[in-house]
């Protein structure tokens, strides 16, 4: 007399087994949505009346008391036109449009520390991302200074102004253009928004590795024309410098040739 050998499937409970054989073979995130879900609801109305009271203030938007708001913001990005491609618009048309800046990574490690004299905190505060840094130990962290644009680097080194309302360290705007970029690939959503103001340059030496940015898709419109370094909170360091906090980007690799597209 053989033994006949178990198969697997004979250790799995006969009430899981018939859970799995009802899942689909295509997986789904939600599997069941109640029909009064996909209504108006008063959460909804009012998260939107909030927006609109806010004037899209950033720094209020991340005090969001329900859901909806960043499901509000993220439908308004998806409607939102943009003219780029219109070749016969007015200068007049466009002047107010945003421009997406070109940062290099020398620029942008200046951005990585704790902030100085007439330099302003992130917006984010307590929460910012330099506070969650996994290769400090817990508590050690610090707030970086809000990142500039070059062109509003260069109003407040002539002028002593800076922008009108607080805005992200370096490290948290990383982590919003990932946290939508992600969002609208995995859901499979165009938008001909820009997630980002600005831009990193990709495959060049001493720049970022292009493996390590987030690229625009060729399937899709994800509000991204250009490489964005990705954030990675174990790929920055604690160093100080004159009893200055900064981070030091460890872990983002240096290009050993300019052979890879995205660099003009």
């Amino acid at each position: 007399m053989t033994k006949r050998v178990r198969s697997g499937s004979e250790d799995i409970p006969s009430v899981v087994a018939d859970l799995l054989r009802e899942v689909p073979k295509q997986s789904q995130t939600i599997l069941m949505v109640d029909e009064s879900f996909l209504q108006v609801t008063d959460s909804q109305v009012e998260a939107e009346s909030l927006f609109l009271q806010r004037e899209n203030s950033l720094v209020r938007l991340n005090n969001a008391k329900n859901c909806f708001d960043y499901a509000f913001l993220r439908k308004l990005l998806q409607k939102a036109p943009m003219d780029s491609l219109y070749l016969n618009r007015k200068s007049t048309d466009v002047k107010f449009r945003r421009v997406v800046e070109a940062v290099n990574r020398e620029y942008e490690a200046e951005f990585l520390r704790e902030p100085k004299t007439k330099e302003r905190a992130c917006a984010q505060g307590a929460s910012c991302e330099g506070n969650f840094i996994t290769t400090v130990e817990p508590g050690k962290g610090f707030t970086l200074r809000e990142f500039l644009l070059p062109s509003q680097y260069k109003k407040f080194l002539e002028q002593n102004e800076l922008p009108k309302d607080k805005q992200l360290c370096l490290m948290c705007r990383r982590a919003a253009v990932a946290k939508m970029y992600i969002s609208f690939r995995s859901d499979g959503v165009h938008t001909d928004s820009l997630i980002s103001d600005y831009r990193n340059y990709a495959g060049v030496v001493g720049e970022y590795d292009i493996n390590q940015c987030l690229l625009p898709c060729t399937t899709s419109s994800v509000g991204l024309m250009d490489p964005v370094a990705v954030h990675v909170r174990k790929w920055y360091d604690l160093k100080r410098v004159g009893g200055i906090r900064y981070y030091k980007q460890v872990g983002y690799r240096h290009p050993e040739s300019s052979s890879v597209p995205f660099f003009q």
